[in-house]
């Protein structure tokens, strides 16, 4: 038996070092679609020029011939810092219309429950100025940052974020 995980919008939000002040307004219920698994599978499209998030899934535990370990290999480092275009789905801490802090994810957000389980998947936003909040997918573009702090559940922040 699988043991299945996942974290609330609570728990992202401290996490990324956020201030959440009624996660569950981030949450919506709405009528599941006749196939469950098509609901919990609704990935961004693909933006041109967007950094792929198959890309920023590689990241895991790396050990390099140094004897130092890292959760990003060398390709995945190299983007620390970079400017980069993300299309994904947002999911924000509070009800509102614009959100300046936020998670990004490749798959869209329904519920906790149903929240992607690949946190390689899923990044921190802190936007330059407020985004307005769309259910649709959204390009965003900003400034990359590799969390390798063990502490947090989360692998990247995407800083000074404006939409693209």
């Amino acid at each position: 038996m699988r043991r299945r995980q996942f974290l609330t919008a609570a728990s992202l939000s401290a996490a990324a070092g956020f201030a959440c002040t009624s996660p569950a307004l981030a949450l919506s219920l709405e009528t599941a679609p006749a196939t469950v698994a098509d609901h919990l599978r609704v990935p961004a499209p693909a933006v041109k020029g967007a950094l792929d998030w198959d890309r920023l899934a590689a990241a895991g535990e790396s050990l390099f011939r140094d004897g130092t370990i890292s959760r990003f290999p060398t390709a995945l480092r190299r983007l620390d810092g970079q400017q980069v275009v993300l299309a994904g789905f947002m999911m924000p801490f509070r009800e509102a219309k614009t959100h300046q802090e936020f998670m990004l994810g490749a798959m869209q957000f329904h519920c906790a429950t149903c929240m992607l389980g690949d946190l390689r998947r899923i990044v921190a936003v802190k936007a330059a100025r407020p985004v307005a909040y769309d259910e649709r997918p959204l390009a965003i573009r900003g400034t990359l940052r590799l969390l390798e702090d063990e502490a947090s559940p989360l692998y990247y922040r995407l800083d000074a974020a404006t939409a693209a």
